[in-house]
């Protein structure tokens, strides 16, 4: 594990001046460690939560794709997207529709909060994997 020790404000100044400098390489790997644990957490709970369509040869829970990680001013950020569409009775829906229907219901069809519930219970892991990224990095250069 990484040991960080201050002596005086100086030095904690420059320690947050170097994490701060970290390469977007770096954050981007952290970012990808995370959404690799949570897009499969997302898929097996809605599959726990009936969220699949038994009739559709293709499902949303298969077309789960990671975007690229996008650094920001703030930290930075991965979509989970739901690529692709289902045709059904002659109508196309996009599969992100179907994911979001199914997440908070509507009228007709009650909510289905797969992607709020994976990513709630699986909170401690998807950090966990971003935080190694980022405390290898700062091991082997600090």
């Amino acid at each position: 594990m990484a040991r960080l020790e201050i002596d005086d404000f100086k030095d904690l100044d420059e320690a947050f001046k170097r994490i701060a400098e970290m390469p977007d390489a770096v954050k981007d790997k952290a970012l990808k460690a995370m959404a690799d644990v949570a897009a499969p957490e997302i898929k097996s709970t809605g599959e726990s939560m009936g969220v699949r369509d038994r009739e559709s040869s293709t499902h949303i829970l298969d077309s789960i794709k990671l975007s690229k990680p996008k650094t920001t001013a703030s930290g930075g950020y991965m979509d989970i997207n739901f690529s692709g569409n289902r045709t059904r009775n002659g109508i196309t829906t996009r599969n992100d529709e179907i994911a979001y229907v199914n997440e908070y219901g509507r009228n007709d069809q009650d909510a289905r909060p797969f992607i709020g519930t994976a990513m709630n219970k699986a909170a401690d892991k998807i950090a966990e994997a971003g935080a190694k990224v980022l405390w290898d990095y700062i091991e082997k250069n600090f």
